[in-house]
């Protein structure tokens, strides 16, 4: 904790300002206690954490609350409160909300009345508590912004990347009106790390563009990133082809259900050859991270689908994509629909009209560009 109520019932807030030396006079001439259970709490003044406070004895409301801070994050959250006073906004730290039983790391008093809670978070949290804080911030018409702490990565340098984004990562993307990008800050470097324009290649794999921005540049609201422009767009779909190339030569080695794999049995049925599939098939499409698995797995059954059932492809309609969710034992969500609808709609305009149809001579990179652009 980085408040705590005095003896003289006064909110205190350590300041990176403060020396050890007048911290140490403060600890031995004042008793503090925490703003939330009224319990003593230590000043803590050690040389591998910033100086805070702790309980004296575990209790729930150290367990509730303190997440057994780690170094990162009380170093996090003291830098994002220093930001926003430079900033001139209205902000106070580690401020309880009893209507919520919550503390969030910042409260932030916008001109306009309205709140908004920055969360630095740094240890795991389940998608069902995050959930359910987010649903809480929002019933007080709250706006919660979650800052993840930047994930270990040796020689994580600026550009295009291929990263893993575990699950618990995932839950923190932001989408704006046309991409989607992880904001996360790393304290020890002082730096916001964006992982923008991301584009998803398999599982948690995928494609992005990073980049840094130091403390003192950073605005508020948050800089966004902005789009690929279509030569970096280029360098996008180069790299996906060289993935796509790669997944399809391990296919079989990987594949644990043997005739009971969609995927290997839609090549066999189709009397395709995983060595030279169509260009059509395995496009790179925004919104892939639905369906979770290499976008050439789903459009081949999709073809595979059609075929079993005399269907035009470019003429599947919203209901009979559900049915080949269904069918096929894929998530059946609003996501996953437009997905599908969306390559259905590039099919039509490439007049791919079955498995064996020959590409129509146009430029699909600007094609795909549009629609990853949408």
């Amino acid at each position: 904790m980085l408040v705590a109520m005095t003896d003289q019932n006064e909110r205190f807030v350590l300041q990176a300002a403060m020396s050890k030396n007048l911290l140490k006079q403060l600890r031995k001439e004042r008793l503090f206690f925490c703003p939330q259970c009224k319990s003593n709490v230590q000043l803590k003044i050690g040389s591998i954490k910033i100086p805070h406070f702790a309980h004296l004895t575990k209790n729930d409301c150290e367990s509730q609350f303190s997440e057994g801070e780690t170094v990162t994050h009380l170093l996090g959250k003291h830098h994002l409160y220093q930001l926003f006073q430079q900033l001139g906004y209205d902000v106070e730290l580690e401020s309880y909300l009893p209507t919520l039983k919550q503390r969030p790391d910042l409260l932030v008093m916008m001109k306009s009345g309205k709140c908004i809670v920055i969360e630095f978070q740094c240890s795991t949290i389940s998608k069902e508590y995050f959930l359910s804080r987010n649903k809480g911030y929002q019933s007080e018409n709250i706006q919660p912004i979650w800052i993840p702490s930047t994930p270990p990565r040796k020689n994580l340098s600026t550009g295009m990347l291929k990263i893993s984004l575990s699950e618990q990562l995932q839950q923190f993307v932001q989408t704006t009106q046309n991409q989607r990008y992880l904001l996360t800050y790393n304290p020890h470097q002082q730096q916001f790390i964006y992982f923008s324009n991301l584009l998803h290649i398999k599982d948690n794999l995928y494609l992005t563009k990073v980049q840094n921005l130091p403390l003192e540049k950073q605005l508020f609201p948050f800089y966004q990133p902005k789009n690929l422009k279509r030569n970096e767009f280029l360098h996008y779909y180069k790299t996906y082809l060289v993935s796509k190339e790669n997944f399809l030569n391990y296919r079989l080695l990987i594949s644990k259900k043997g005739i009971n794999d969609l995927f290997l049995r839609s090549v066999y049925e189709l009397r395709l050859s995983l060595s030279s599939l169509p260009p059509f098939l395995g496009l790179p499409l925004k919104g892939n991270e639905s369906l979770k698995m290499f976008a050439v797995e789903w459009q081949t059954a999709l073809f595979y689908f059609a075929h079993v059932n005399k269907l035009e492809i470019d003429l599947l309609d919203k209901r009979a994509i559900q049915y080949f969710l269904d069918w096929a034992k894929l998530s059946n969500t609003n996501e996953s629909i437009a997905l599908v609808l969306d390559y259905c709609k590039l099919l039509k305009q490439i007049e791919i009209q079955h498995v064996y149809s020959s590409m129509k001579p146009v430029n699909l990179i600007d094609l795909l560009y549009t629609q990853f652009l949408a």
